[in-house]
């Protein structure tokens, strides 16, 4: 199964502004990678089904985030 940019991905931060991007491949990735090195301070994101819109899960800072759902 193909997981090519599946995911849109919502951040919020703690002064509650948020951030949304709309093309992300792999979870863990993005966290570690991005996340977590350009914007330490992130409360939380949701994520969601890229292509059909619906909400799959919410991960806090600090959570272990899968690659894939």
């Amino acid at each position: 199964m193909s997981h090519k940019n599946d995911y849109s991905v919502i951040v919020f931060f703690p002064d509650g502004r948020a951030k949304k991007w709309q093309f992300v491949h792999g979870l863990n990735k993005f966290v570690e990678s991005f996340l977590d090195k350009h914007h330490s301070d992130w409360k939380y994101m949701n994520v969601y089904n890229r292509r059909e819109g619906t909400y799959l899960k919410r991960f806090y800072n600090g959570n272990i985030v899968p690659d894939f759902l």
